[in-house]
C-alpha cells in the first residue's frame, strides 16, 4: 500500500506535472464546485439556452486561461532546467530562447550569459593549456639544447679530435629536431669549395655528392653575406638549391654561418620534413649557439697546435721536446759547417719499453724515464741540449764534440743507467733499462737536421740488435 501510494504521488515527479496538479488544485476544482452550485440554484431561474450556453462558454474560457498560463510557467522553467542540465554536463553551445519581462526572463537571459562566458572561459582555458603546453616543449628543448652544450664543452676541454667535436654538434642538432637532420660543412681553401666534415641523419653517400663552390647557389651565397638563410613556412626564397633539398630530403631548412675572427669559415645546417612547420626567432638564436660551438672548437684547435709548436719542454721529463731540438739542430750544423767545428747528436733508445711498462707499471715506467732525461741532464754542458725525441726515445745535441767525445759521453751514461739497473734489483724488479745508442756527426753523416737525425736513429736500431743477438 505504501509502495502504491509512493508510485502514484508527486514526489517524485517533474515540475511539469506539479504544476498541472496545483493548477487543478487551485482553479478546476474550483470551478467544478462554482458549476456544482450553478447547476442547482441558477439554471431553475434561467429562462433561455443562451443564458446556459453563455455560462459554458465563460467556464471553458476562464479553463483554457488557465491552463494558458499554466503553460507560459511551465514550459520556459522546464527548458531552462534542460539548458542548466547540459551546462552541467558540458555543453556550453546552446541558448536559451524564452522571451519575457518577468523574473523567467531574466532567468533565461542570465543562464544564456553564464553559458556564454563558461564557454569563452573554456576556450580561453584551453588557449592557455596550449600555450603551457607549447612553453613547456620550449623548454624542454632548451634544457636538452643546454645539455647538448655542455657536453660538447666538456668534450673540448678534453683535447679530442675536432671530428669528435663536429659529429657531437650535429648529433645534438639534429635530436633538437626530432630526428630530422644536420650537417657542418668547411671551406677547403685550397679548392675553394664546401666540404662536409659531419652530419646526421643524412647517408654518406649522398653527402658525398655535394660540391659547393663559394658565391654559387644560396649556400654559397652565405660566405658573402654573412647571414642566415631559412626556408620553412613562412620564408621561400625566390632561388633555392634544388640538389641540396633533394639530398638532404628535407622541406625545411635553416643554414647558419660559421664565423671565426669575423670570417665565415663554415655553414651549419639543420633541416626537417615537418608540414607547416616554421623557425621561431629562439630556435635560429639556439642554432646559432650551436654554430659558435663549432668556431670554438675550430679556434681552440688552432691554439692548442699553436701552443704544441711554442712549447719547448716535455711535461714529464722537463727535457727539450723534438721539435725544438730539431730546430736547434740544423742552426748547430751551419754554425759548424760555418766554422769549421765538430757537432754530433746521440739518440737513445730504450729497448724493449712498452714490456717494461706492462711489467714494472705505469709508475715505475715514468719513474725509468725521469731518471734517464736526469742522467742526460747531468751528463750534458752548458751548451748541450738533452731532449726527450718521442715516447722513450732521447737524444743529446753536442756542439763542439766530435763522435770520439760525444761516444764518451753514451758511455758514460749506459754505465750510469747500469747502476740504476742494480739499485732497481735490490727493489726486485723484474727488468732491467736496457739503452741502445746511435751517433752521427756533422757533416760527414749529413748536412742536415733530418739527415743527422736519420743516420742516429739507423745506428740506434743496428746496436739495438747487436745487443739483442
Amino acid at each position: 500500500m505504501a509502495q502504491s501510494f509512493k508510485t502514484l504521488s508527486l514526489a517524485r515527479r517533474s515540475i511539469r506535472h506539479k504544476l498541472t496538479a496545483a493548477f487543478a488544485l487551485m482553479s478546476v476544482i474550483p470551478m467544478l464546485v462554482c458549476g456544482y452550485l450553478i447547476i442547482y440554484y441558477i439554471f431553475p431561474t434561467i429562462k433561455s439556452l443562451w443564458d446556459i450556453s453563455l455560462i459554458f462558454l465563460i467556464t471553458l474560457f476562464l479553463t483554457l486561461l488557465g491552463f494558458y498560463l499554466a503553460r507560459k510557467i511551465i514550459y520556459p522553467v522546464v527548458e531552462i532546467a534542460a539548458a542548466a542540465k547540459g551546462i552541467a554536463e558540458g555543453r556550453l553551445g546552446g541558448q536559451v530562447s524564452v522571451e519575457a519581462e518577468d523574473e523567467i526572463g531574466e532567468l533565461s537571459g542570465s543562464l544564456n550569459r553564464l553559458s556564454t562566458r563558461l564557454k569563452e572561459n573554456m576556450t580561453a582555458l584551453h588557449s592557455y593549456g596550449e600555450k603551457i603546453k607549447q612553453i613547456n616543449m620550449e623548454i624542454n628543448k632548451k634544457v636538452f639544447a643546454l645539455s647538448g652544450l655542455l657536453q660538447i664543452g666538456n668534450l673540448m676541454t678534453t683535447s679530442a679530435g675536432l671530428d669528435e667535436v663536429f659529429n657531437l654538434i650535429v648529433e645534438k642538432l639534429s635530436q633538437l629536431q626530432d630526428g630530422g637532420v644536420a650537417f657542418l660543412m668547411f671551406l677547403d681553401e685550397a679548392s675553394g669549395e664546401l666540404l662536409m666534415r659531419a652530419q646526421a641523419n643524412v647517408e654518406a653517400e649522398e653527402i658525398s655528392r655535394i660540391k659547393i663552390r663559394i658565391g654559387q647557389g644560396p649556400l654559397g651565397k652565405i660566405f658573402s653575406s654573412a647571414r642566415p638563410l631559412v626556408i620553412d613556412r613562412q620564408n621561400r626564397p625566390a632561388v633555392i638549391d634544388e640538389n641540396l633539398r633533394k639530398i638532404l630530403q628535407t622541406k625545411n631548412m635553416a643554414l647558419l654561418p660559421v664565423t671565426s675572427s669575423g670570417k665565415v669559415i663554415g655553414i651549419l645546417g639543420t633541416g626537417n620534413n615537418a608540414e607547416n612547420f616554421f623557425f621561431v626567432d629562439d630556435e635560429i638564436e639556439l642554432i646559432g649557439v650551436f654554430a659558435k660551438q663549432a668556431a670554438v672548437a675550430v679556434e681552440n684547435d688552432i691554439l692548442l697546435r699553436k701552443t704544441k709548436e711554442l712549447t719547448v719542454r716535455d711535461e714529464l721529463t722537463r727535457l727539450y721536446n723534438e721539435s725544438y731540438i730539431r730546430a736547434r739542430l740544423d742552426e748547430e750544423i751551419k754554425r759548424a759547417i760555418s766554422y769549421q767545428r765538430p757537432c754530433s747528436f746521440v739518440i737513445f733508445e730504450v729497448e724493449n719499453f712498452e714490456r717494461y711498462r706492462d711489467v714494472s707499471g705505469e709508475i715505475a715506467a715514468e719513474g725509468a724515464l725521469k731518471k734517464i732525461a736526469q742522467t742526460l741532464k747531468e751528463s750534458a754542458s752548458d751548451i748541450d741540449k738533452a731532449a726527450r725525441f718521442s715516447d722513450h726515445q732521447f737524444a743529446l745535441l753536442l756542439p763542439e764534440k766530435n763522435k770520439q767525445q760525444s761516444l764518451n759521453v753514451a758511455e758514460n751514461i749506459r754505465k750510469e743507467i747500469e747502476r740504476y739497473n742494480l739499485r732497481q734489483n735490490k727493489l726486485k724488479t723484474s727488468l732491467p733499462l736496457t739503452l741502445s745508442a746511435g751517433i752521427s756527426a756533422a757533416p760527414a753523416d749529413g748536412t742536415t737536421a733530418v739527415e743527422l737525425i736519420n743516420k742516429a736513429l739507423r745506428y740506434a736500431q743496428e746496436a739495438g740488435g747487436r745487443e739483442g743477438a
